[in-house]
């Protein structure tokens, strides 16, 4: 069955079970694999990745599902950099098509036009899909490490974190075909534009009623900010890095636990215990490099898929199965590893939601008929 399909049943099953509990079950149930991570026993863009690039946290994947965007905070004399990941390509020195250096990209989004936006601390920098250009920056911010842009009423919106203010604030961008030509605050958010998230806000996301959530990890709080910034909401969630929602449900990375937390949208309730990582299946060490490993950003394709950058993460035992087979790959003992000589690191994981069943599909089948009659018996 394709993904289209699976997708259609999901739906047919909705109002059967109710959408929030039919998505919760599907997470409880997730295929998960390594999407991508850093090679080392190969360079990458002409430069030896065996100590960088390092510490991903910004995600962010394109309006046509095909490339995710990765910020690394460290690489080649500590400025950052940010990659364009290609989703078609199995291989990583394949897969990075494209990559910026001296940008760290701690937050990232991507416009409906493919337009790449990053939070660099004192700026926002926005670039083309490919980031050969810097096509506008939002400067004279202090320490913004959070970005989310959707469309709010026709006009471009982009929602800014500045966790040194604890500041949310929502920019309106002017469009000139492609480029942009003027940021303004958004005046009829909050105060002129700008929200009070006290203590250390960093990742931000929109959902589709319009409501704007912002995690503290200094905190340990999930903020739930009204569409037009007069409300506040708040409940405890342990260390929160990044947030992504998916329908009714809320999740929430949390960086020292490595979980996944659970929420519904609207009764800000838990939906049940934290998403874990199979760290054994994937072959991955939990603690990371220096002990340091946490969750950070966090994509979510509703329904569909959740990608996550495990910052700090890596290979178990100095041996990965992962990666392209080269002069590096070997056996050891009865186990083929395609590098053997160090760790692979700063994984970005892929949670993929199972296709529904034969038997789920034939349950689909029976509520479609169900229902037809039922139209019938109602509307002679």
């Amino acid at each position: 069955m394709n993904k289209l399909a699976g997708i259609l049943v999901v739906a047919c099953l909705a109002p059967l079970f109710g959408g929030v509990a039919c998505a919760d079950t599907m997470l409880d149930n997730l295929n998960w694999s390594i999407q991508y991570l850093i090679d080392t026993s190969q360079d990458d863009f002409g430069l030896s990745q065996v100590s960088e690039p390092r510490d991903n946290r910004g995600l962010a994947l394109d309006p046509t599902g095909r490339y995710l965007y990765a910020g690394y905070n460290n690489a080649w004399g500590s400025s950052g950099c940010v990659r364009r990941i290609d989703l078609t390509q199995s291989d990583y020195i394949d897969a990075a098509d494209a990559q910026l250096t001296g940008v760290r990209g701690k937050g990232i989004a991507v416009d409906d036009v493919g337009r790449v936006y990053l939070a660099e601390g004192s700026s926002i920098k926005v670039y083309n899909a490919d980031l050969s250009t810097n096509l506008f920056e939002i400067p004279g911010l202090t320490r913004s490490e959070g970005v989310a842009v959707t469309r709010s009423g026709g006009q471009l919106a982009l929602y800014s974190t500045d966790r040194t203010d604890g500041n949310l604030m929502k920019w309106l961008l002017t469009e000139s075909g492609a480029a942009l030509s003027l940021a303004t605050l958004d005046t009829t958010f909050g105060t002129s534009g700008i929200v009070s998230v006290p203590s250390d806000p960093s990742g931000v996301e929109v959902d589709g009623a319009g409501r704007v959530w912002v995690t503290s990890k200094g905190n340990d709080t999930l903020y739930r900010v009204s569409a037009d910034g007069a409300t506040v909401d708040s409940t405890t969630v342990s260390t929160p890095q990044d947030v992504g929602i998916d329908g009714n449900t809320v999740l929430v990375t949390t960086s020292q636990n490595r979980t996944i937390a659970r929420l519904d949208a609207e009764t800000f309730s838990s939906l049940g215990s934290d998403l874990t990582i199979p760290w054994d299946a994937l072959k991955l060490d939990p603690d990371g490099q220096g002990d340091h490993a946490t969750l950070s950003g966090i994509v979510v394709v509703p329904g569909h898929a959740i990608y996550v950058s495990n910052e700090a993460g890596q290979t178990a035992n100095e041996k990965s199965t992962y990666g392209q087979v080269d002069g590096n790959s070997g056996f050891d003992g009865a186990d083929y590893y395609t590098d053997l000589i160090r760790d692979d690191n700063e994984p970005i994981l892929l949670a993929a939601v199972p296709e529904p069943t034969t038997a789920i599909l034939l349950l689909c089948a029976s509520v479609a008929v169900l229902a037809t009659r039922r139209r019938r018996r109602f509307n002679p």
